[in-house]
């Protein structure tokens, strides 16, 4: 009798381990944060378990420091459920994110001295609430917290530039039916506004000019504004979509 009762101990034991691995995964992301092997990983996340959630932990793979940490719905990133920390290379706090059904809503920064050093509300249709604080929390006037890259001029001058030097008409000279044909570029504009990187991903499969012509005046185009953190240029990767409408 004993003999059985120490086969089911060493049967509980064994079976124990194999619990918790099921209630824990490691996954590889690129620096895109594609999900790939780990032999093309720059960052891994250790998700597990915890109160009802995954909880999961980012690590620099080189480095082998924490990157950022969470509660997901899933063991995904694009999952994530209240608030996420990000941090520096030094391990220090550098910004915390809310989010709500997935999507950010609002944003905050701190100082190296733990202090707050600005704030952003994300609100519908892009419109942003945001504040700022020096490291003594007296707020700075006039500060711009977060700012995509633009076109100089803004929309009105990225179509003055479009209606001079984009031959829109390429899919009439093909012979191609009525309709809209557009590409999409993705490039990244430097902290000088330098417009670099520029690829194409996605264009018609019936209008191969169309995605040469756009990368054309993309490549030709002047120095953007360049993207806004804390008040300081930094160099940011943007997506842009030209669309040529064939003439009736």
């Amino acid at each position: 009798m004993k003999r059985i009762y120490l086969l089911a101990i060493l049967a509980v034991f064994a079976w124990a381990p194999s619990f918790s691995q099921s209630d824990t995964t490691i996954k590889y992301y690129s620096k895109d944060g594609r999900e790939v092997a780990k032999d093309s990983a720059v960052s891994f996340i250790k998700f597990f378990r915890q109160s009802g959630m995954w909880h999961g932990m980012e690590y620099d793979i080189k480095k082998n420091t924490v990157k950022s940490e969470g509660d997901y719905n899933e063991a995904n990133p694009t999952t994530p459920v209240g608030g996420v920390n990000y941090f520096n290379a030094d391990g220090r706090l550098d910004y915390t994110i809310e989010y709500a059904d997935g999507k950010p809503v609002e944003r905050t920064y701190f100082y190296k001295s733990g202090n707050k050093k600005s704030y952003t509300m994300y609100g519908e249709n892009g419109k942003q609430i945001s504040k700022a604080w020096d490291d003594n929390g007296k707020e700075i006037k006039d500060f711009v917290t977060e700012r995509d890259a633009q076109f100089k001029g803004g929309e009105d001058g990225w179509k003055k530039y479009l209606d001079k030097n984009l031959n829109a008409a390429i899919p009439t000279l093909l012979g191609l039916p009525a309709g809209n044909y557009e590409v999409q570029l993705q490039f990244v504009v430097a902290k000088d506004g330098i417009p670099t990187n520029i690829k194409v991903v996605s264009a018609p499969k019936k209008c191969k000019a169309c995605a040469t012509e756009a990368f054309r005046v993309m490549k030709e185009s002047p120095n953007w504004d360049p993207a806004i953190l804390n008040n300081e240029p930094i160099t940011a990767e943007t997506t842009k979509t030209i669309a040529f409408q064939p003439v009736k």
